[in-house]
């Protein structure tokens, strides 16, 4: 059995900036923050967990922890909201060259598992899915939410498909496919394997610079990519 985990932002997706832009609002909206922009605009996003750029946004804002995680359900709520609406009027959003043949094709063959490795809360993370017709790929996964960081994250991913699975699935055939740097190590630190890609806003010699596995410019080699995740083949570029 190989499990697969795939990241969401910049690997099978492209949100046309929804994300950033709906955390920014649900900050004015909730602090009453007249322009959020200046304190959103420098965040990194790639390979960072929502929670984790919530508070470096708080951060940004002089707003105390204390503060944040007192408001961190109407903050949630109004980040969703927003959310929703901003992928309904997004013209440009769309699923990734050869995601849409890679995950057809993973369907299809019994010893596969498919999930998410994502640092996206588990609704916003649905939401982006389900706007590029990407929603029924996906039952279990690890979110943002779930850990303080992206290989806790990992960890939760693989232990969900264990229990649905009832059996153990040994790290070796994990197979982390994403666009950060921060999937690379995710990967790393679990013993997984690493597919990286660059259609994310993660400057290409810094994902090498991480070693993952293989690395592909797209998935649209999705023949490529299956070989990979059920044999052998492994390789710095694409």
């Amino acid at each position: 059995m190989k499990l697969i985990l795939f990241d969401v932002d910049g690997t099978l997706l492209d949100a046309g900036g929804s994300g950033r832009w709906a955390m920014t609002r649900a900050f004015e909206e909730v602090f009453e923050i007249p322009d959020g922009d200046p304190f959103s605009r420098h965040v990194r996003f790639d390979g960072m967990t929502d929670p984790e750029i919530l508070g470096q946004i708080a951060s940004n804002a002089g707003i105390a922890e204390a503060t944040l995680r007192l408001r961190s359900t109407e903050l949630r709520a109004a980040f969703l909201r927003h959310l929703d609406r901003r992928l309904a009027a997004t013209t440009d959003k769309r699923a990734l060259p050869g995601v849409v043949e890679l995950l057809d094709r993973l369907a299809g063959v019994s010893q596969a598992a498919v999930g998410l490795l994502t640092g996206n809360i588990e609704e916003g993370a649905r939401m982006k899915l389900a706007c590029v017709g990407l929603g029924g790929y996906f039952d279990v996964g690890g979110f943002g939410g779930d850990a303080p960081d992206r290989a806790g994250v990992g960890q939760v991913a693989r232990q969900r498909f264990e229990s649905r699975l009832k059996r153990l699935i040994p790290p070796a055939d994990v197979v982390v496919v994403g666009d950060s740097t921060e999937d690379v190590k995710a990967a790393r630190r679990n013993g997984y394997r690493a597919l990286a890609v660059g259609t994310g806003w993660t400057p290409k010699d810094a994902i090498l610079d991480q070693a993952p596995d293989l690395f592909m410019e797209d998935l649209s080699d999705y023949g490529r990519a299956m070989q990979f995740i059920f044999g052998t083949r492994a390789g710095r570029e694409g």
